[in-house]
């Protein structure tokens, strides 16, 4: 059908109902006044039946009466009846009619509102008190009521005259009544007889608006067909295609630009499933059954469903489509109206967009990753020359060169300073930051961090000033470690940046039990009156790299990480950190920090020297002169301390080639030599020395090595080596080993320590013992360095063609740390280096597996026993 075709019966169907409904106006005129009379004559049959009705009521009561003065008189009658008992039963019988009656008046609605009237109550009081006087008598027995009878048929004529004179009333009434209705509905019918004309003028207003509505729903049917050959128009050139299906997903329509996507005639999708015909997975797959599911849900006016499908082109290829889809219900029932996107290129585009952000992150993490790494390689260079410089700085120096020295040593600092300014950076942005907790007197490290930078305040002509707003803070569990570090930072700025003037640090407990911690709400306020921070720079100073303006950050260097790490470690900690700042007005920097209270009793203040002080006595034996043949400095700086504690003379070769050469030109008593070296290990060194015929061939060989198989000793043995010390060396086993003299056997001295022990604390004391708390510490955080990146190269390579590097430095790794008490460390690394040696897939993988918690726990004491070495210092 044609769309003038379509137009045509819609103008011819508006004129038949406009027609009908003329027609039906007409009819229900006609209707009203039919009903009007019809109406009427009810009315008045009505009217006649209620007053006949009553009348008759009314009138029954005194042919009751009669009935009852008949049934008496027959009982009196002489001689008396036959059947005495029957007459007196009749009597009974009326006067309970009687009685029925004026109940029956008095009880009903339409009767009791009569006899409640004035003109009514005396003769309706005749009959209820003749009824109620009698009505025991009537009740009694036959003896008693004959005798009675004569008296009561005297009393009955004025109750029958009563019975008449409610009669005539009630005629009088109704016919005063009737008359008034009548005339009521007289006034009623030409009152309908005036609103039906009313009615009729209406419905002729009526048909001259619908006449009009007529033309106007003419034009606008013109309008409509103008927009639906727009609409047709659009659809056609619509570069979206559109399906128009039924609920059930049959097709109806189908545009050219969804013939265009799908590869498929009009024609030959009309009447088809929709799911089976444009889904790739039909209508039985995982998206036609959510997208019939959705669709059964729908209603009208709802938002369109949008979804993203897999969907069929005719030629069987695939491709990624974006529907949406929305209801509509038009007067033929429920249509579907689906548009359709190929969404091809912008998949495409996704794809390129994730694979240059995977390429943008994994550059982030490269440089991450080059960042830590490079930290760690300057760290420990910069550790050593650090250390060496205050070796130095013990020696006989002329006032010029510890002038140098000095200088040197403060560009030392700084520069580690700032390559860990940029080691934390990274484990911040790789999420590594390993906060501790441990208990520790808040108060004390307060005054510590104010101790630190007086002096330097002091020679700025500044004084610093400690306020405990809420009284001493007293014991609190956290990482003391890391609040110190932002504590030193900001008070270290303010001193930077004020000259002679004030630094107040106030310290204050916020809240007790904080609702959403569960601990103490701590706040510290460091405040100057330095130079200040404009309002521009003060939201930007904990960014990274940030060093605001000359007047603010260029006076004084720093590389403007400082804050941008305190911000993170207040965070790791669940805490937070600000400023309040004027320019030229000085500065005041808080931190927040949730903090536990201790539990448990403190440990006894004196307890600390027993714990790092060694209560063994080592042998005493004759001054020897001894080669340490070892690749860890670590390592060849304790033994070279044991030894020269002892009064040995002691020389260092840093591998097993050097140590080769150093006993070729020297003769010592002892030779102390490590097993795994690069370039020579310790049994090729051992074997080129006794058969070099040089000054040392006959020394005392002592093999020092983390782990040694059953084979290996007799290796060794074979060799000539004595007596295998396992690392980490005890001083006490060391000395006796030099003292007890030449042997044959190779009995290794494992000590009693358990392996599940994460920290052996009689080790460590023996080690502070013998080097003292601040060095101890340094090398402490020197292991933690190198380990760290150590026991990522173990966990790196996994291939078996990495298996020789893996055990050198798990070797090597095992021997150092053992010498720091890491008991559980030392037997894992060990268990890695024995695994290797033995081809054992499954016990490598176990430790490997094991190692980096066991790491972290060792890390995490490690540091723990250097924060307590510092708050005893």
């Amino acid at each position: 059908m044609t769309q003038d075709s379509r137009s045509r019966a819609s103008d011819a169907i508006a004129s038949l109902r406009l027609a009908g409904a003329i027609v039906l106006v007409s009819v229900c005129m006609i209707a009203i006044g039919m009903l009007a009379l019809d109406v009427k004559d009810r009315l008045k049959a009505l009217e006649r039946a209620n007053s006949d009705n009553t009348q008759w009521v009314l009138m029954q009561s005194e042919v009751e009466v009669l009935r009852l003065q008949g049934a008496i008189l027959s009982a009196l009658a002489s001689p008396p009846p036959a059947d005495m008992p029957a007459a007196l039963d009749e009597t009974r019988r009326w006067f309970n009619v009687l009685y029925s009656r004026v109940s029956m008046l008095e009880q009903s609605s339409i009767y009791a509102p009569l006899l409640g009237k004035a003109d009514y109550q005396d003769d309706h009081h005749v009959l209820r008190a003749f009824l109620d006087d009698n009505v025991a008598l009537i009740d009694s027995s036959d003896d008693k009521l004959l005798a009675a009878l004569h008296d009561l048929s005297l009393r009955l004529p004025p109750v029958r005259n009563a019975a008449r004179q409610l009669t005539l009333k009630a005629l009088t009434d109704f016919a005063a009544v009737s008359d008034a209705q009548r005339e009521s509905m007289s006034d009623t019918l030409v009152r309908l007889a005036i609103m039906t004309g009313a009615l009729f003028l209406l419905l002729a207003g009526a048909v001259i608006v619908l006449s009009r509505l007529y033309k106007v729903s003419e034009t606008r049917a013109g309008e409509l067909r103008n927009t639906g050959a727009r609409l047709a128009t659009i659809i056609s050139n619509s570069a979206d295609g559109i399906v128009v299906t039924d609920k059930s997903g049959a097709i109806l329509e189908f545009n050219p630009a969804a013939q265009a996507i799908f590869l498929r005639r009009r024609d030959e999708v009309v009447g088809g499933s929709g799911l089976d015909l444009l889904f790739a997975d039909g209508a039985n797959g995982k998206q036609g059954r959510a997208l019939a599911e959705a669709m059964a849900k729908m209603t009208d006016g709802r938002e369109p469903l949008r979804m993203e499908i897999d969907a069929l082109r005719g030629d069987g290829t695939t491709f990624p489509a974006e529907i949406s889809i929305a209801l509509s219900r038009p007067a033929g029932g429920n249509l579907v109206v689906s548009f359709v996107r190929d969404i091809s290129d912008r998949r495409k585009a996704q794809r390129d967009l994730t694979d240059a952000l995977d390429r943008a992150l994994a550059g982030e993490k490269a440089k991450a990753e080059f960042l830590a790494v490079m930290s760690h390689e300057m760290r420990t260079p910069l550790n050593g020359l650090i250390g060496s410089m205050d070796l130095l700085g013990q020696t006989g120096l002329n006032e010029e060169q510890r002038e140098l020295l000095s200088v040197m040593e403060t560009s030392g600092d700084i520069l580690l300073g700032h390559v860990n300014s940029v080691l934390d950076i990274s484990k911040a942005e790789a999420g590594a930051i390993q906060i501790v907790e441990d208990r520790f007197d808040l108060d004390r490290l307060i005054d510590d961090t104010v101790s630190n930078q007086t002096g330097l305040a002091a020679s700025r002509g500044t004084t610093i000033n400690v306020v405990r707003a809420s009284g001493p803070l007293g014991e609190v569990t956290g990482d003391a470690g890391r609040i110190r570090q932002i504590l030193l930072n900001l008070v270290g700025n303010a001193v930077k940046f004020t000259k002679d003037g004030t630094i107040t640090v106030e310290t204050e407990i916020l809240a007790e039990r904080d609702a959403g911690t569960g601990r103490n709400i701590y706040e510290f306020r460091v405040i100057d009156s330095g130079i200040g921070i404009s309002e521009a720079n003060l939201s930007r100073i904990f960014e990274d790299f940030v060093t605001v303006d000359a007047s603010y950050g260029r006076s004084q260097g720093g590389t403007g990480l400082g804050l941008g790490i305190a911000r993170r470690l207040a965070q790791a900690m669940g805490g937070n950190i600000g400023a309040e700042s004027e320019e030229g007005e000085g500065s005041l920097f808080w931190l927040r920090l949730p903090l536990a209270a201790p539990v448990g009793e403190a440990p006894a203040e004196a307890s600390r020297d027993t714990r790092l002080r060694g209560d063994q006595q080592a042998p005493q034996g004759k001054p020897l002169n001894v080669l340490v043949v070892e690749d860890n400095e670590i390592n060849r700086f304790l033994l070279r301390r044991y030894l020269e504690a002892a009064g040995h003379t002691v020389t260092e070769a840093v591998d097993g080639l050097n140590g080769v050469e150093v006993a070729q030109g020297a003769a010592f008593d002892a030779i102390l030599m490590d097993i795994s070296m690069p370039r020579m290990d310790g049994v090729e060194a051992t074997t080129r020395i006794r058969a070099s015929g040089g000054p040392s061939a006959k020394a005392r060989i002592l093999a020092l090595t983390a782990h040694a198989l059953p084979e290996e000793q007799q290796r060794f043995r074979s060799v000539g080596m004595e007596t295998g010390l396992t690392k980490p060396v005890d001083r006490v086993a060391l000395l006796r080993s030099l003292a007890a003299g030449t042997g044959t056997e190779i009995a290794v001295e494992t000590g009693a320590v358990a392996e599940d022990d994460v920290l052996n604390l009689a080790s460590l004391r023996e080690l502070v013992e013998q080097i003292g708390q601040e060095m101890a510490a340094t090398l402490i955080q020197r292991l933690v360095e190198e380990g760290e990146g150590m026991v990522g190269r173990i966990l790196t390579l996994a291939a078996p063609a990495h298996d020789a590097e893996v055990a050198r430095i798990a070797h090597q790794l095992a021997g150092t740390s053992g010498t720091f008490g890491t008991t559980k460390l030392r037997h894992v690394l060990s268990g890695i280096e024995q695994a290797i040696k033995q081809g054992d897939r499954d016990a490598l993988h176990r430790n490997r597996s094991a190692l980096p918690e066991i790491w972290q726990a060792s890390r995490t004491a490690l540091e723990a026993q250097v924060a307590l070495m510092e708050s005893v210092a």
